[in-house]
């Protein structure tokens, strides 16, 4: 039986968005539904499958409607959350969806080396638990990482991942529609994911413009030649509203009569029987279900619940496992190699006549032109221009970035609530500034050396692991945000800055007092203090060579020494690339795709 989910006004008006009491909010949704966001979905299936798909988030829903374009195949795709609410659409509401339902809500370990400005030291780690997983709910930020990231990959085992090889599966995934690069080489035309350029910039865009500018730095388009410099922040967007894998793989595919996608449905095991996996052990209203897959089982629930469900079903760490009494089935490196891009912030007040951010969009006015033109600031994310530069101001000839930075028009208040500062940190340094317009400068570091761990808390599959990222454990990375925060501070002192009437927060970062007066030493201080993520979770389920005895899958994806059972998802990344992993995850799935499509033959 289908089910297509009409709108649920209800479900909707549940959603802190910045409108959601405007008499025109209706009238918004309706027409947001004209643009399909979401797939029909099932609520009955067969007993087996050829390919059963665990996690219908970023990865998994390419996955699924690439292997379903093979008729003689059939493929489940199980999802744990539900189908995206229409307000995900809208591209300046994203930030309001953590915390919410759509969200696994995960939090860290309390960290050792940073946090001391936010609550218990456990930092938030929002995570897309719906389809279309962080494609459905992040920042739709179009970043593919440097070439340098993939021949690494390559270098350290994982043959056939150099970016000669990947480069044809970002150019496949993309509809480009930025005009200023319809000619480029680097560029696909007509591929599902639709690439936009925000509206026209506002008098802080401009002048932050000029003074990049005024210090030398470059422009460019940072998925092509070179990464190194600043540039404008092209969206996964498609005629203003988002476009999540959700929408552009699984829409067009869902009335295949070989492809059945399940949502609310949770994966608790993985069936393997004489080290072959033979189907997948999920609960879907209240009963539990044994489903059998012919050929595969593929996992792609992300970087902290795959290694969780490996772990369940009895891959993993032997001493991990034996904590728990799992029983052992193959000893991998499962849940080590965890690597995000830590960051911090400093922030800045701007004269009282630039617009807010979160003003525009509550702008009744500007609500209108977004629902009957798709333009104004509702088409935009709060983000000005964003960056990759070099530590010290240097120019490297290998194109070497080491830290990114976000300009951000950022509401504390969104911040107090998705971030968990303490309450005395918050008061004290964003507190005067509730009422200002703002800008807050992410410095994040983008090779991060420190390495973290996803470990079980319990056998119970609904139970949040432990997430341990370790942020900070190696100086380094500390470092390279501090030179990060240093850029911010030549960017933000800029005459042209100086124009709009930027200043820095003459309130310090509490605890830092001591240090007012020595930059390095309060930068440092800034960092311990506050730490951020950005979603960009890799590396749990190592890839490498099939001799790696830190790698978890082969080149093919394959989860060594256990048949029929690959992971495609973020996890498999040795390295985390350098920017948001959302488009090379989307990578990761159409190679994947294809690498399985090989092993099939419809004449068996």
């Amino acid at each position: 039986m289908d089910t297509t989910e009409p709108i649920d006004f209800v479900r909707e008006l549940s959603y802190p968005t910045t409108f959601a009491t405007s008499p025109l909010f209706p009238l918004l949704l309706i027409s947001l539904s004209l643009q399909r966001s979401a797939p029909r979905l099932k609520s009955i299936f067969r007993s087996e499958y050829d390919y059963i798909i665990v996690g219908g988030g970023t990865a998994g829903s390419v996955v699924a409607s690439r292997l379903s374009e093979i008729p003689c195949v059939s493929v489940l795709l199980l999802e744990a959350g539900s189908n995206p609410p229409l307000i995900t659409e809208v591209p300046a509401e994203y930030r309001r969806l953590e915390k919410s339902d759509v969200d696994w809500k995960f939090l860290t370990t309390p960290q050792r080396y940073t946090g001391a400005g936010v609550i218990d030291r456990r930092i938030p780690w929002p995570s897309g638990r719906i389809v279309g997983g962080g494609s459905s709910m992040g920042s739709m930020a179009y970043v593919r990482g440097n070439r340098q990231n993939y021949d690494d990959w390559a270098r350290q085992g994982a043959a056939g991942w150099s970016y000669e090889d990947v480069l044809p599966y970002f150019i496949k995934m993309e509809d480009y529609r930025v005009p200023e690069a319809t000619e480029s080489e680097y560029h696909g035309y007509g591929g599902p994911i639709a690439i936009s350029k925000e509206d026209e910039p506002n008098i802080a865009d401009e002048a932050i413009r000029r003074a990049v500018e005024n210090l030398g730095y470059e422009f460019s388009d940072v998925n092509a030649e070179s990464q190194t410099g600043f540039y404008d922040n092209p969206l996964t967007t498609r005629n203003g509203q988002r476009c999540s894998t959700a929408k552009a793989y699984l829409v067009p595919a869902e009335n295949r009569t070989n492809l059945d996608i399940v949502a609310n449905a949770f994966a608790t095991k993985i069936l393997i029987r004489n080290k072959q996996a033979v189907g997948v052990e999920f609960e879907f209203r209240n009963t539990l279900n044994r489903i059998r897959a012919r050929r595969e089982v593929v996992v792609s629930a992300g970087t902290v619940k795959t290694p969780q469900l490996l772990m369940l079903s009895g891959i993993g760490p032997t001493s991990e496992l034996a904590k728990f009494n799992v029983s052992v089935i193959e000893n991998l490196p499962v849940g080590q190699n965890l690597q995000d891009h830590a960051g911090s912030i400093l922030s800045y007040v701007l004269n009282s006549n630039v617009p807010r951010f979160y003003d525009e969009i509550r702008d009744p006015e500007n609500l209108a032109e977004y629902i009957n033109n798709r333009t104004g600031p509702l088409n935009a994310i709060g983000s000005y221009l964003r960056a990759f530069l070099p530590n010290n101001d240097r120019r490297s000839p290998m194109d070497s970035p080491d830290h990114m930075l976000y300009l951000l028009d950022l509401d504390p208040i969104v911040a107090r609530e998705q971030v968990n500062f303490r309450d005395e940190v918050f008061e004290q340094y964003f507190g005067p500034h509730t009422s200002n317009t703002t800008v807050t400068c992410v410095a994040q570091t983008l090779h991060p050396a420190s390495r973290g761990t996803i470990t079980l808390n319990s056998t119970n599959p609904y139970d949040q692991p432990l997430i341990d990222p370790n942020y900070f454990a190696d100086n380094q990375d500390l470092q390279d945000i501090v030179q990060g925060l240093r850029s911010c501070n030549r960017l933000m002192s800029d005459p042209a800055m100086r124009a709009v009437g930027t200043q820095p927060f003459e309130n310090l970062m509490p605890g830092c007092e001591g240090y007012a007066g020595n930059t390095q030493e309060y930068l440092t201080c800034v960092v311990r203090t506050f730490v951020v993520t950005t979603g960009h979770y890799v590396g749990t389920a190592k890839m490498g060579h099939p001799n790696d005895r830190t790698a978890v899958v082969d080149p093919q994806l394959r989860v060594k020494n256990i048949r029929n059972l690959r992971v495609v998802d973020a996890s498999i990344m040795p390295t985390i690339p350098w920017g948001p992993t959302l488009i090379p995850t989307i990578m990761v799935a159409e190679k994947a795709s294809d690498i399985i499509k090989e092993t099939i033959d419809c004449d068996d």
